[in-house]
């Protein structure tokens, strides 16, 4: 049994570095970036050379390899090896693939042609790509994508770019920047990374105080009545600002991000933390909701949206917090801080026969973390 088990690791240690012919061009320097982190991460190795082969395709069989160590499921591979064996019954794959196919299969990460035929030797599409990251990264399928549309998803995402989305087949080097981008959500070799790695667009470091201060100017620019409402609205506004990353979150929802409730909190998002930069991502916990954070009342029948609003705090001891929002009668709205009718509750979202449930989106990287010193923090500084 050790004997089988240190086969087993020596395979997967093994399976990415195998000697694939080198490309003549050299791979564009976000490739490089991309490369040296999953490298580092132990998701991608080079060949005996140490080679990373960027340039050159990528094949079905080495695919199920890195999902393997994107979701590091080597330990767990050596602790249910025969589970993982069984997993895999394609009459196509190499011993040395075996394992790490059968681990993904296992988990519903990747599927073969029919019962007997994976396709380990061909080589790997754009779609397959992305559906496979997505799924590795908790996305799964129905939640806003199918195969069919995993590149438009991943796009939307800011995790490949059209060239490679429009290709035929996906190179290892461009495989490393999906990586590195659905880890982090940065793009590798950026020269302006830090302004999406906790910069706002007013250049202050991304903070609950400095989103507060921002939020506040933003209510002087677009003052409470200011009609908003939809392109039916006569004397309407509508979203005008560059709102790429916001867009993203939309796409999620299926709701505009230029018309209506989610037009004005994507205006609103776009103008403290950017156009492209500090990608959006879910807030598991509703309690560290913070301001600037975008939130969705969703319908528990349909899963249709009902209104999307802006956060100006987080939540305080009652789970009370004040928002802002366009569209409510067709203006823009911000509270009266001298009333605490006009807080929202995340308790009115929670629990059985709820017509609605909340969800919440950041754009606060993940190294900036939660302190809750914003709640209550809008009624207590507003009158000032």
């Amino acid at each position: 049994m050790r004997k089988k088990l240190f086969t087993i690791g020596l395979a997967v240690t093994l399976c990415l570095g195998l000697v694939i012919p080198a490309a003549g061009a050299s791979p564009p320097p976000d490739q490089e970036a991309a490369a040296a982190y999953v490298r580092e991460q132990g998701i991608m190795v080079g060949d005996q050379n140490g080679n990373m082969n960027l340039t050159s395709s990528l094949s079905r069989a080495e695919l199920a390899v890195l999902l393997t160590r994107f979701r590091g499921g080597t330990e767990e591979l050596q602790a249910n090896t025969a589970y993982y064996e069984r997993g895999c019954k394609f009459t196509d794959v190499p011993a040395w693939a075996k394992l790490c196919v059968g681990y993904c299969v296992r988990n519903n990460l990747v599927a073969g042609y029919d019962k007997l035929h994976y396709g380990a030797a061909d080589p790997v599409t754009p779609a397959a790509a992305c559906t496979v990251i997505l799924r590795a990264s908790g996305i799964m399928d129905g939640e806003g994508w199918s195969y069919n549309t995993a590149c438009s998803y991943a796009l939307g995402l800011g995790w490949i770019d059209e060239p490679t989305a429009q290709a035929k087949t996906i190179t290892r080097g461009e495989m490393a920047v999906l990586i590195y981008r659905a880890r982090t959500g940065k793009r590798p070799g950026d020269a302006n990374q830090n302004a999406g790695d906790g910069y706002l667009t007013n250049g202050k470091p991304i903070t609950e105080e400095n989103v507060l201060e921002f939020l506040r100017q933003i209510e002087k620019d677009w003052p409470h009545g200011t009609i908003w409402g939809t392109h039916n609205t006569p004397g309407t506004h509508k979203n005008e600002v560059p709102s790429t990353a916001t867009n993203r979150i939309m796409d999620v929802y299926w709701v505009s991000e230029y018309y209506g409730c989610s037009g004005y909190a994507s205006m609103v998002s776009s103008l403290i933390f950017g156009d492209k930069t500090n990608p959006g991502r879910r807030v598991e916990d509703l309690s560290q909701i913070r301001p600037g954070d975008i939130l969705f009342r969703v319908r528990n029948d349909d899963n249709s949206i009902w209104h999307v609003t802006i956060a100006l705090e987080s939540p305080d001891e009652i789970n009370a917090f004040y928002e802002t929002d366009g569209n409510h009668g067709g203006i823009i709205r911000w509270p009266d801080p001298e009333s605490q009718y006009g807080k929202n509750n995340l308790d009115s979202y929670r629990g059985e026969n709820r017509t609605y449930h909340l969800e919440a989106w950041t754009r606060y990287p993940e190294n900036v973390t939660y302190t809750g010193n914003s709640a209550g923090a809008w009624s207590a500084d507003s009158a000032n």
